[in-house]
């Protein structure tokens, strides 16, 4: 079985592609941040690395693609995946309620014309996609909400309110299978 690193937790885009990548029985290391996730296969506590490398959108995605050009790694494989941002809230959320949206930064960015059509919700960065749903999950604050993958939304037992909110209907994001 293969050990991967991702920068995210269960749900996360990350963690989709390192399984289609590596197959259903790899075993998922989550890590807090980009650093953390390269220092994992740099370390040797993990073999792979997935990691987001570019997205249609936004370009070239700089906290991984730094630390990717300074490590030493090589890269094995690439995956373009498909990215469909939905907002998701708590079980009694409403659109018209929100005043506060979580997420990645690189998902907020690739949401950049749907959040401005709402100017008055203050954006939060979160250090992923799905611990940022399932962070609102938690809280139990329909005022919150999170953008993140339709599978996070599930997982964690989130309200998808929006679907396919990203600037471009098209959006992928490219991942990288890293390592030694």
């Amino acid at each position: 079985m293969s050990v991967v690193a991702i920068q995210g937790v269960r749900g996360s885009y990350s963690e989709e592609a390192a399984v289609e990548l590596m197959g259903l029985n790899a075993e998922i290391v989550e890590c807090l941040d980009f650093p953390s996730t390269f220092d994992a296969v740099l370390k040797d506590r993990v073999r792979y690395a997935v990691v987001p490398i570019e997205n249609k959108i936004v370009g070239e995605i700089a906290g991984s693609m730094n630390i990717l050009r300074d490590s030493g790694l090589r890269v094995f494989e690439k995956l373009p995946l498909k990215v469909m941002h939905v907002l998701a809230g708590t079980a009694n959320a409403v659109i018209g309620s929100i005043t506060q949206i979580r997420s990645h930064v690189e998902a907020l960015k690739q949401c950049r014309q749907f959040l401005s059509s709402n100017p008055g919700w203050a954006q939060v960065i979160g250090a992923d996609t799905a611990s940022s749903i399932r962070q609102v999950v938690e809280t139990g604050e329909m005022e919150i909400a999170a953008i993140g993958s339709r599978r996070a939304a599930e997982l964690y037992g989130a309200k998808i309110i929006a679907e396919n909110i990203a600037d471009d209907h098209d959006n992928w994001t490219t991942f990288y299978l890293v390592g030694k």
